[in-house]
């Protein structure tokens, strides 16, 4: 078998009393499982993928050392961007150890129930002895790309050679056979209302795109590669903006809404993704001085870089809900005060704003009780990730 002469060095594993070693991956040659090159420019990953990296002792596989789910965003279109993953710090022991990776196509993986915002890789996948790469078909989901090596102390590095066993399956997960329709309009946070087209209204300083998020180390970010720009059709009212659009949403669709200013801050209205021929997306904008406001309230000088999710609870007409009480999957709620100087907890306030400055991307938040409605929140780096609730009626 011929082994890639290209290695890309991803992290450093941290060793008990010995200097710690170079985790390295490669590519395949000839003649099994052969990936397009040697050289990680050459083979393309269009697609988000999930590297799956476990290292154990191979006398006992459940004694694990290291079991690490990272999503890599597509950089460029190919296999480079996995130079960008920095391994989880972790000791080992200085003993013969097993070093398994693993490659999935981003929409095969689940979220980990136990630990928000974490992914759930597989743990058993079986190798070939004969050539080091995964065994096809032999589990569900079948790695696109795999391979294992061994870790003998003193080794300065270790070298993993994947077999790019359905290099095509990564690759075809996020193509779409037909392009949607997405129709949107925007609302101004603070009064529940359109924004309008004009001189005298914000529509024209707009850019309103559509996108979903992903996954990138621990943070979720939204890149320009996973957005486009929607077109302005009209003067409405109300505004809109449309366009057909080629990108997979996988879990959540998200309507994104910068002003051209370039101190504004772009917010996200995110809903649950499903199969359709066209969505219809309401987002928000949220002028300047009243997010300033927020942030005085929540005692900071600048919007924090990991995202900050801000809410509202209304009622069947759009009008803010005092006395409000609203539930996170994950994460705490704080609740703006009577006065607009301070968050605290409790439960809305006239105001009807709440923040959390915790939960992670796709915890879904809600009002509670019978007819309960429920918005998708979280942070999204650079982002505020607007969340607005119905408030559910009161019990007969």
């Amino acid at each position: 078998m011929q082994r890639a002469s290209f290695a890309i060095a991803i992290g450093a594993l941290a060793a008990c009393h010995t200097p710690p070693p170079q985790l390295q991956l490669a590519f395949a040659g000839l003649p099994s499982q052969v990936c397009p090159s040697t050289d990680c420019a050459m083979v393309p990953m269009t697609c988000p993928t999930v590297m799956s990296i476990r290292i154990f002792d191979p006398a006992n596989p459940s004694s694990q050392y290291l079991s690490q789910c990272a999503l890599v965003a597509p950089q460029h279109g190919n296999m480079c961007a996995l130079a960008g993953v920095d391994l989880e710090s972790t000791p080992i022991p200085v003993r013969d150890l097993e070093v398994q990776v693993a490659l999935y196509p981003a929409t095969e993986i689940q979220s980990d129930p136990m630990k928000p915002g974490a992914l759930l890789c597989p743990t058993t996948v079986e190798y070939s002895a004969a050539t080091g790469f995964p065994v096809e078909q032999a589990q569900s989901p079948t790695p696109a790309l795999g391979g294992y090596a061994f870790y003998h102390p003193g080794d300065q590095s270790v070298v993993v050679t994947l077999g790019c066993t359905d290099l095509g399956s990564l690759n075809e997960s996020c193509t779409v056979s037909n392009q949607e329709r997405v129709t949107a309009t925007v609302k101004d946070f603070s009064t529940g209302l359109f924004v309008s087209g004009g001189s005298q209204g914000v529509a024209d300083r707009l850019l309103v795109l559509v996108g979903e998020p992903s996954m990138v180390g621990d943070q979720f970010v939204l890149t320009p590669g996973e957005t486009r720009p929607l077109d302005r059709t009209g003067e409405g009212p109300p505004v809109v903006w449309e366009l057909d659009v080629d990108l997979p949403f996988h879990k959540y669709v998200c309507l994104e809404v910068l002003e051209d200013d370039a101190q504004s801050t772009a917010t996200l209205r995110c809903r649950n993704a499903t199969a359709s021929k066209s969505l219809d997306l309401s987002g928000a904008w949220l002028a300047k001085a009243e997010l300033t406001k927020i942030l005085l309230a929540l005692g900071l000088s600048g919007f924090p870089e990991g995202g900050l999710t801000l809410g509202m609870v209304v009622d069947s007409v759009g009008r803010p809900v005092a006395g409000a009480v609203v539930s996170a999957g994950s994460g705490t709620v704080e609740y703006l005060s009577e006065q607009g100087s301070s968050f605290g907890a409790g439960a809305t306030a006239s105001n009807g704003i709440f923040v959390s400055r915790d939960a992670a991307f796709g915890t879904e938040f809600s009002t509670g009780g019978a007819g309960e409605s429920t918005g998708i929140g979280g942070l999204v780096t650079g982002r505020i990730t607007v969340v607005i609730l119905l408030a559910s009626p009161p019990a007969p």
